[in-house]
Formats: C-alpha cells, sequence, structure tokens
C-alpha cells in the first residue's frame, strides 16, 4: 500500500518561510561594501512592519543605545552609521529559533558581524538578535528587534 506524501504542517512551513526571512535579513540586509552600499530603507524596508504603532527597536552596536518606538527612527541610526565604515558584513550561525502562533513569531538568531571602520580597523562580534514577527497581508514582517553583542570577538569556526 502506498502512503501519501505527509504535508508539512502550516507551522512548520512558517518556521522554514521565516528562518529563510531570517538569514536574507542577516546576511543580505544588513551588508555595506564598496559594491553593495547600505541603505536601510532600500535594503531592509521589507522586512519591517513601518505602519504600526507598537513596534520598538534597540541594539546595542548603536553607541547611543537608544530605543526606538518606529521603524524609521531606527533606520536613521544606520543609515548615518554603517555607510562611514569600509564594509560590514553578517554570517548566520546555525538556525534561526523559532517559535510560531497564529499570526506572531519570536525567533532568536545569532550571527558573526565582520566589519572595518572609516579608519580601517577590521573587528568581528558574536551578535544575538530576538525578533518578533507579525504576519501581515504583505507577509512577515519585524514588529519588535532586540539585538546584543554577545562577545566583543567572535569564536574561531
Amino acid at each position: 500500500m502506498q502512503q501519501a506524501p505527509s504535508k508539512a504542517a502550516p507551522e512548520d512551513e512558517d518556521v522554514r518561510a521565516l528562518n529563510d526571512l531570517a538569514r536574507e535579513w542577516v546576511e543580505i540586509g544588513w551588508r555595506h561594501t564598496s559594491q553593495e552600499p547600505f541603505d536601510f530603507r532600500g535594503r531592509l524596508a521589507r522586512f519591517y512592519d513601518w505602519s504600526s504603532e507598537d513596534t520598538q527597536f534597540f541594539d546595542d552596536f548603536d553607541t547611543k543605545r537608544r530605543v526606538n518606538t518606529d521603524v524609521a527612527q531606527y533606520a536613521a541610526i544606520w543609515d548615518e552609521r554603517i555607510p562611514s565604515m569600509q564594509c560590514l558584513t553578517n554570517v548566520t550561525v546555525d538556525e534561526p529559533r523559532t517559535l510560531v502562533s497564529g499570526d506572531l513569531a519570536v525567533m532568536s538568531v545569532q550571527f558573526v558581524t565582520s566589519y572595518t571602520t572609516a579608519d580601517g580597523v577590521a573587528d568581528q562580534a558574536l551578535t544575538l538578535s530576538s525578533l518578533v514577527w507579525r504576519r501581515s497581508p504583505d507577509g512577515w514582517r519585524i514588529i519588535r528587534e532586540h539585538g546584543s553583542g554577545l562577545a566583543a570577538h567572535a569564536p574561531s569556526r
């Protein structure tokens, strides 16, 4: 007797889609090179919810440690800071850890950030971002973000 192929549960499909989005968000969205200069709205607009009033964003890579309640404020930080660097790239570490419940998802994603400052100082940092995504008619969008550096230097791979 032949069994019909099992269909993935909708939650599993959501987790896969969100994990793919997270890798793209980390590795492509947050990239700045001479060939691909950084512009927040141009790179990351489709990942964030720009219209909700219940958003919050924080990253300790921001030297002023600001908590932002809308994406435009958050974008302004990075549009000022990142383009002044020579380069910034990220590589995810393992799979994001994602939980989905209805139209909300929470995720932890770790990545290694490699960067070179305007002065030519190169460094790396291991980063953990905790994200809350909300499903919208346009797809999953980030409504909460908290990024923290875990170590001054990334571990050797």
